[in-house]
């Protein structure tokens, strides 16, 4: 399912987007499914006119209806052009571009050898796949080199496309590292993928098995699951604001000290039922505590077993669904969380483009920001219910608490996690590994021939925030890439993640009525 609420999405413009051309008004991801006919049928999306209940604006849809939504789109903005442009759609890869300054176009190589030239070339390249790492390649030579020994023996450096893992064997034991939303793919594919049902009994959701799941145990850094949204209670365009930044400045200093209290302000104002005078609004210890504990659940803990750990993970998960069941303005938890969602626009107005010190930047990206993602942007609250099921069918366990050891045991041909615990050492084995994730853009990485041929040539550059990478292209303040001489390309665009880096947070839906900036 898609992981946001289908009338906070759009593609269509309305009259808060601003500085910008033609404004093409149209349905949001919500009115567009009911225009259609559709209705949830147990969660099953599909056209019917009695079937089921009609669709709500909080319900979570599918993807495969997203990808008609996005489809009408395409259709509308093609299909409905401003006089003098045409859309000529050329169905081919491409694996190069050169610039040709004698007559300042560009000429772009494709895959059956054809070429096209263009004056202007927007690069959109979305999420792509990077080539293996050293750490990838050593886990594939240690499945090919041990599958003698075991052959349910494999490694997926990736989940995608999801259809892959179908070739795991029920019998298998499963290690899944990661528990971020590409892990609840994972999950759905292994268990009600093969067959399993979900069940609702008073209000609990228990997993009925199909005996065709392999067993899976989770890892990860924090070993933490994403936390759930909450209930919707925010209309399409209702956000909370802040006021805030100005480049360059310090993230730990000056940033996220006033993000701490507007989270502790929300979530006491919530907890109170009336707002607060902001002015006069001072941060308690119980509600920096509240906070802080939503940011570092393991701060100040130590976890004696894995049987220790795994209890701290129900409990964390249970904890997190009644959360998130209070809702997003009612709910003091989530409509605390909930404001790191609503001010992104403001963090993009402090951390673009270099706004942040080096430093601060590198704490922002490698410490925040995970835990940002982990309780702002989480899973729909249906997806936790689901795994706390999983869990107490005995589908789904535990691997190791936080920073677990990846271990190859060359004597037995499986792969070995070794928690960290007080009290106990233990080990986890497992015949196939999935990394539940999707690569981060990397400009060295990346497989595809398109960007590795800029790069060969000097035309793109990685952004360097004075010694330190975030990740992504150097662009300028129009998008347009930099190049190895420092030269701007002013007929280049560069939009979305590839570009992760100097811009944040490139990858997530257009929303309506906020002047969404991927408008």
């Amino acid at each position: 399912m898609v992981n946001t609420v289908a009338c906070q999405i759009t593609l269509f413009g309305d009259d808060t987007v601003k500085n910008v051309g033609l404004i093409r008004k149209g349905p949001n991801f919500y009115q567009w499914a009911i225009q259609q006919g559709y209705r949830n049928i147990n969660g099953v999306f599909s056209r019917t006119k009695y079937d089921g209940r009609e669709i709500k604006e909080n319900d979570y849809l599918s993807r495969r209806l997203l990808g008609e939504y996005l489809s009408l789109a395409y259709r509308e903005f093609t299909q409905n052009l401003p006089s003098g442009i045409r859309i000529k759609e050329i169905r081919q890869r491409a694996e190069n571009l050169h610039l040709c300054p004698e007559n300042n176009k560009m000429d772009i190589v494709l895959a059956d050898g054809h070429h096209y030239s263009a004056d202007f070339v927007y690069i959109t390249t979305g999420h792509g796949k990077n080539i293996y790492s050293q750490h990838d390649e050593s886990l594939q030579q240690f499945v090919a080199a041990h599958q003698i020994k075991n052959a349910l023996l494999d490694y997926y450096s990736t989940p995608y496309p999801i259809e892959q893992l179908n070739s795991i064997a029920p019998r298998s034991h499963v290690l899944m590292q990661g528990i971020g939303l590409s892990a609840y793919d994972v999950l759905s594919q292994l268990t009600y993928g093969r067959g399993g049902n979900f069940t609702e009994d008073a209000g609990q959701l228990h997993y009925i098995p199909s005996g065709k799941e392999p067993t899976i145990a989770l890892f990860s850094r924090q070993t933490l699951p994403f936390s759930s949204r909450g209930v919707n209670q925010k209309g399409d365009g209702e956000q909370y604001s802040i006021a805030t930044g100005s480049p360059q400045i310090n993230f730990e200093t000056q940033i996220l000290p006033l993000l701490l209290k507007e989270m502790s302000y929300v979530y006491r104002s919530t907890q109170l039922g009336r707002w607060l005078s902001p002015e006069s609004y001072i941060v308690t210890p119980k509600d920096k505590q509240c906070i802080q504990e939503l940011l570092y659940p393991h701060q100040n803990k130590t976890f004696t077993s894995l049987d220790d750990y795994t209890q701290f993970f129900i409990e964390y998960l249970e904890e997190d669904l009644f959360a998130s069941t209070a809702g997003n303005v009612d709910g003091p938890v989530k409509a605390a969380t909930d404001v790191l969602r609503d001010v992104r626009d403001i963090l993009r107005a402090a951390i673009d483009f270099g706004g942040l010190t080096d430093s601060s930047h590198k704490y922002f990206i490698e410490h925040f920001n995970p835990n940002f993602n982990r309780i702002s942007v989480g899973p729909p609250m249906q997806r936790n219910k689901e795994l706390k099921a999983l869990m107490e069918a005995g589908i789904v366990t535990l691997a190791g608490g936080p920073s677990p050891t990846l271990v190859l045991n060359a004597d037995t041909g499986r792969f070995e996690i070794h928690p960290i615990f007080q009290d106990e050492s233990s080990l986890v084995e497992g015949d196939v590994l999935i990394k539940a994730k999707i690569d981060s853009f990397s400009l060295f990485d990346d497989n595809s021939s398109f960007i590795r041929n800029l790069v060969s040539q000097g035309i793109i550059r990685p952004f360097i925030n004075h010694g330190y990478h975030p990740g992504g292209i150097d662009i300028d303040c129009h998008q347009h890439p930099i190049n190895t001489e420092g030269q701007v390309q002013n007929t280049l665009w560069v939009l979305g993640n590839p570009v992760e880096g100097i811009n944040f947070y490139t990858y997530i839906l257009p929303r309506p009525f906020v002047n969404s900036r991927a408008l």
